[in-house]
């Protein structure tokens, strides 16, 4: 049986199987993707039938694979259990698609000491005094405030998100990129650059992150559950109670955030589906999800896996977060949209959009994407 696992969980996921292996008897073929790609490599595997028996999926992904028909339902029993908001991103239209595996959300990891060496404790949460704690932070000091990736799409829509408003219209057939609340967070995400407070870099000439915030090149680095496992790896150099973490700025305090995580699914065209359903069944047990933050910092979608992880602050602050999160709209384009939202947004901060005009030429241009979705619902061919 093959299972194809994602990133930094997929580097670890050999740690998970021996257990498996000696209690079923069943051999894994495991294969770690690296998330540059993995995208990419699941549409080249469903195109030539070579699709794993389980996948590890971004749940952003899921109306992709499920308009591709490529995805088995699975067993309800597997579904008990499970954080509404972990539940909600991988149904659709009434209908699960995969097991929920790991929750996550976007916060701000910060340096205790540049932070209090600006005059705050921690960063504030609206977007008026964080822009002052940001000048405060770089004034007469060769430094960022805080790193956001002109190839990083999740600052901006961290910041989307908490405008409040949805970023498609006409029932997710068109861009809602010009609404008031989306051009407030662009225009928040605009300043950062235009004001000095982080580089104007992708993270290829960025290189190592934890280097850049160990030594002091930026103060805040935003970022998702990930950092937590990485901070306790020595050779990330990431000292204990070095850090903090703080919520995501929202324009009067921070708000809900977008439904992130990953989950587990099994192939249509799955060699065995009931071994299949049972390693699904193992790695999204609780006390493997509970595991498996100790080993990656992977957050579990189980509330019961939940009473068994420390009460930490930075978990707490995630697990604050998990529970009131929002699912991103359910539309098979998601990930192109995400894409090209993120090449308009660096066009604009490299100088070629003012706000409003890039927010009407993201709206184009998901209009585009979205050309073949309007033509569905019209002729009543999309539910």
């Amino acid at each position: 049986m093959a299972w194809w696992a994602l990133g930094t969980t997929g580097e670890n996921a050999p740690l998970l199987l021996p257990a498996f292996v000696r209690a079923s008897g069943i051999r894994v073929d495991l294969q770690a993707v690296p998330w540059t790609g993995a995208h990419e490599k699941l549409l080249t595997g469903f195109a030539g039938d070579s699709l794993p028996d389980v996948m590890m999926l971004n749940t952003g992904w899921l109306p992709e694979m499920a308009l591709l028909g490529a995805l088995a339902s699975p067993p309800p029993a597997l579904l008990a259990d499970q954080l509404p908001g972990a539940r909600a991103a991988v149904t659709l239209r009434g209908q699960p698609l995969a097991v929920p595996w790991t929750a996550d959300s976007w916060v701000q990891f910060y340096r205790r000491d540049l932070i209090a060496a600006a005059g705050y404790a921690a960063p504030p949460l609206d977007w008026t005094e964080w822009t002052r704690m940001a000048q405060a932070i770089i004034r007469g000091h060769a430094r960022f405030a805080t790193l956001h990736l002109l190839d990083w799409p999740e600052p901006l829509f961290a910041y989307a998100a908490q405008a409040g408003e949805p970023l498609l219209r006409d029932r997710d057939a068109r861009g809602n990129f010009r609404s008031a609340g989306f051009r407030a967070a662009l225009a928040f995400y605009k300043q950062g650059f235009d004001l000095g407070l982080t580089p104007k870099v992708t993270g290829a000439e960025a290189g190592d992150t934890y280097i850049g915030l160990r030594r002091g090149w930026f103060a805040i680095l935003p970022s998702d559950a990930v950092f937590l496992g990485d901070a306790r790896r020595a050779e990330h150099g990431i000292a204990a109670g070095s850090w903090g973490a703080a919520a995501t700025p929202g324009p009067q305090g921070a708000g809900p955030m977008w439904a992130r995580g990953t989950c587990l699914a099994v192939s249509r065209t799955a060699r065995d589906p009931a071994a299949a359903w049972a390693l699904v069944s193992f790695l999204a047990g609780a006390p493997l999800q509970a595991r498996l933050y100790g080993i990656t910092g992977d957050l579990p979608t189980r509330p019961s896996a939940w009473n068994a992880l420390p009460g930490d602050p930075a978990t707490r602050l995630f697990g604050k977060a998990i529970a009131g999160s929002v699912p991103i709209p359910a539309v098979p384009e998601w990930e192109r949209i995400m894409g090209e939202v993120q090449l308009v947004a660096e066009a604009m901060v490299r100088g070629a959009y003012s706000v409003d005009a890039a927010a009407t030429e993201m709206d184009a241009r998901v209009d585009r994407i979205l050309a073949k979705r309007r033509w569905l619902l019209d002729r009543g061919r999309l539910a």
